[in-house]
């Protein structure tokens, strides 16, 4: 390996023993596992009672539920077994960003991932988070080359967060989207038929979280944010679906609102996809590029953040994930809008109970996602001539 390589993997230990120590290994011995142990008190519920967890906190796709399993694959406690799993699945993440640098010449995005990983403190690694952004971006590793493993990891990732399918948007060619759509149902069909064998219904989690309303993060929360901080009196909010909620006057229509433009939002990527199907079909072939597609990508993913009435601060693993690759994978239209997204994580690192860096970090997003749109709109009315591209 080269000296680079060296200093990169002596950062990614340094800085994940760092997280492991704030855990609470070797220190007192009392690890502070905060949302792990809903996680083992879930794998007894799948294992003792042979169905899917209830109520409102399980709002997870089946395969969340298989991942809470393999802890118990391996001996001694579930807390530390976690945790091995996840820094195992973070140095993944670490290698194919590596590797997409070494192919680009282009190392931003790795360092994006090193340092940025540790910014949100210990939650990365007690969350499931890591596992659905690592798995979009070996995805987008092998976007356009390998359209089977792309749409098996784009479905993989969706039976374990739904996100990942928009994966499947960054596909133009026919052929190639056609290959990746089966890959990607015939895994989610195999998730969801093993689970409903060995579970019953897979498809719960779907009304449990049907009901939520503006969580306090959210990017709509801002107004009330801003009204906090003149005033200095708090708004209202309890905690529903296991996390806090802001209740009141205008907030289930700000919800409402929300859900909403997550839908104008999906309809406007898909319109996008469309367009530059047909233009690439033209003669357009600067939109055939992958770096085109990983662009494309990352933007339908912020735009579908920043329109949810729910923001956890998970959730920033998964833009830092993709903004990591817009600057790994080569040439990008993104640039502004991805590092914008690094500095909304590094405010989230610093105490996003506070509502002026609540607001901050929302309007951050916000600004990053109407950047990276309007740049991707733009994208298509730039007008090149070459010859008619086939796929």
């Amino acid at each position: 390996m080269s000296r680079r390589w060296w200093i990169w993997l002596g950062v990614w230990v340094a800085s994940r023993a760092v997280l492991v120590a704030n855990i609470g290994f070797w220190g007192s011995g009392h690890l502070h596992l905060e949302d792990v142990a809903n996680y083992e008190r879930w794998s007894f519920v799948l294992t003792g009672q042979g169905e899917f967890p209830g109520g409102h906190g399980w709002q997870y796709p089946p395969g969340a539920g298989l991942l809470m399993l393999v802890p118990r694959v391996f001996p001694g406690d579930y807390g530390e077994a976690w945790v091995g799993l996840m820094l195992a699945v973070d140095l993944v993440g670490f290698l194919l960003l590596a590797w997409l640098a070494r192919r680009s010449g282009k190392d931003a995005g790795v360092w994006v991932w090193l340092l940025g990983i540790p910014t949100l403190g210990v939650i990365a690694l007690l969350r499931f988070d890591l596992v659905p952004t690592v798995i979009a971006i070996g995805a987008l590793v092998v976007i356009h080359r390998r359209p089977g493993w792309f749409g098996a990891l784009a479905g993989l990732g969706a039976a374990i967060k739904v996100w990942p399918a928009l994966l499947l948007l960054g596909e133009w060619d026919g052929r190639r989207l056609t290959r990746a759509l089966l890959a990607a149902a015939a895994v989610v069909a195999l998730v969801f038929l093993g689970s409903a064998i060995a579970f019953g219904d897979p498809l719960g989690f779907l009304s449990n979280g049907s009901g939520r309303g503006l969580q306090e993060e959210s990017v709509g929360s801002v107004p009330w944010q801003l009204v906090r901080i003149v005033s200095g009196d708090p708004y209202p909010r309890e905690v529903r679906f296991g996390s806090w909620e802001i209740v009141g006057a205008g907030t289930g229509a700000v919800a409402a609102l929300l859900k909403a433009l997550t839908f104008a939002a999906l309809a406007g990527a898909a319109a996008w996809w469309w367009y530059r199907r047909k233009a690439i079909l033209a003669g357009r072939e600067d939109l055939a590029e992958d770096a085109v597609s990983r662009d494309f990508i990352f933007t339908a993913v912020m735009l579908v953040v920043v329109t949810s009435p729910v923001l956890s601060p998970q959730y920033m693993v998964w833009l830092l994930g993709l903004a990591a690759v817009v600057l790994s994978a080569g040439p990008t239209h993104l640039r502004r809008p991805a590092w914008i997204v690094v500095g909304a994580t590094a405010i989230s690192s610093i105490g996003i109970r506070s509502p002026a860096l609540i607001a901050l970090r929302d309007l951050a997003l916000l600004f990053a996602a109407t950047d990276a749109a309007g740049t991707m709109v733009m994208l298509l009315r730039v007008s090149r001539s070459p010859a008619p591209h086939r796929g």
